[in-house]
Order: structure tokens, then C-alpha cells, then sequence
């Protein structure tokens, strides 16, 4: 069994610690046949309105409404460079601050990309629930409800995979990779603000209820299932 992993850039920092925003030139058209958000139909530069820097500001990955993968330009050549396969990039451009449009911009921004994972597969867990959208491809899988963890975490279907070392889900923004792809990240030092995830551990942790667990017992226990050291890998 291939090694699969998936880039977690929620659970592996507070949002509300570093910067992030809203996505504001939304212009995607719909599929006619299933009505999902065509992916190649998003503009050529990504937009963002910033609602907060908070504590540590600009780091590698930008916080965005639609849980866009967007990562800063050192982090995007450190792939480039390793030769990394599987993704392009797109532009992105903070354009203000979405609740103060006269609020001026901070200085020296980092340029950031957008990751377009030019590779796709598809799950066998959760399994799927149709055969896809005949017009896109898009297909359903079966997700619980909100709130409620993937039992078995989640498995690529391998027959649908390229052997590229980044891939994703269409549809979805999961960014799934190969461990050579977590190895050079994590060897680089990028692992304060993402982490990774073994596929089958993928939201297999409980959701946080004020009456089971202390705000800092439940980080620590998500955590165990974050990987950030290179050796866990």
C-alpha cells in the first residue's frame, strides 16, 4: 500500500493567529448537469479582502473563506524546486481589508500562489454513492453529516492515481501527497502552521464538546494525529 498523506492546513494552526481573508472576485460558473462550481472557470488571479493579521501575520499559508490552498512563494519553489509533481499555481493579490476598504495595506506582503492540483483521483473511502456527473465528473461520496468523524478516515482509490506527487479530489479542496512531498515540506521546517495526515486518520478525531474536553486537552489530542517531525512520517 502506497504511503498517502494529506496536507492539513485547518487543524494544524489557530486561524485567528495569522493572517487571512475573504475571497471577493468570485466569478466561477456552475456545471448545467450537477450544479457544482467549475473549478476551471475561477478567474486567473485569486482576490483577497483581509479580515485579520493576527499575532504572526503573513506565514506560510494564507487563511481564505474557501479554504483555497494558498501558500506563500518560498514554500511553492521549495517544490518547485525538489521537482515535485502534480500542481500549477495561480496568482494571488490582497487587494484591501474587506470591512475597511480605506484602511491602508501592511508593507512587504509576500507573494502568494494559489495550488491548482492538475491531478485528480477518487476516494474508495468514504465510497462514492454515484457513478459521477456525466457534464463535469463531479461525484458524491459519503460524508457524514457536520460534526460527525470519518470512522475509517479517508483512502484514494490508487487506480485513479498518476503516481504525481501532489493530487486532489474534484470538487473538494483536500490536497492529498505523496510522502516524498511531506518529507521535503517538513525537512524544510514548514510545519508550524501545516501538517500532515495519514489518509486513514483524516478527521478521525472527535469533534470538541465543551462538556467532554478542556480547550487545551482536546489541541493536544488532535495533535497526535498531526504529523510534524519528518522521523513520524
Amino acid at each position: 500500500m502506497t504511503s498517502i498523506y494529506m496536507l492539513d492546513d485547518i487543524h494544524a494552526g489557530d486561524t485567528r493567529r495569522y493572517a487571512g481573508g475573504q475571497w471577493v472576485n468570485h466569478t466561477q460558473s456552475r456545471c448545467p448537469g450537477c450544479g457544482m462550481w467549475l473549478p476551471e472557470t475561477e478567474p486567473k488571479e485569486i482576490q483577497i479582502a483581509l479580515n485579520h493579521l493576527g499575532r504572526d501575520g503573513f506565514v506560510e499559508y494564507l487563511w481564505n473563506s474557501h479554504t483555497f490552498p494558498i501558500f506563500r512563494d518560498d514554500l511553492i519553489q521549495l517544490w518547485q524546486r525538489a521537482g515535485l509533481s502534480g500542481f500549477a499555481v495561480k496568482p494571488v493579490r490582497i487587494v484591501g481589508w474587506y470591512d475597511q476598504p480605506k484602511k491602508p495595506l501592511p508593507a512587504d506582503i509576500p507573494v502568494y500562489h494559489r495550488l491548482v492540483l492538475t491531478s485528480q483521483v477518487r476516494l474508495s473511502e468514504p465510497p462514492p454513492v454515484d457513478e459521477g456527473c456525466d457534464a463535469c465528473g463531479w461525484v458524491q461520496y459519503a460524508f457524514p453529516k457536520l460534526s460527525v468523524r470519518l470512522e475509517n478516515g479517508m483512502k484514494v482509490d490508487e487506480r485513479t492515481w498518476d503516481g504525481s506527487d501532489f493530487f486532489g479530489l474534484r470538487g473538494y479542496e483536500f490536497v492529498f501527497c505523496t510522502r516524498r512531498a511531506a518529507q521535503v515540506t517538513l525537512e524544510a521546517g514548514y510545519n508550524r502552521h501545516i501538517a500532515f495526515v495519514h489518509q486513514e486518520d483524516y478527521d478521525r478525531w472527535e469533534e470538541f464538546r465543551p462538556d467532554a474536553w478542556e480547550h487545551k486537552a482536546y489541541r493536544k489530542y488532535v495533535e497526535t494525529f498531526l504529523i510534524r517531525d519528518p522521523a513520524r512520517l
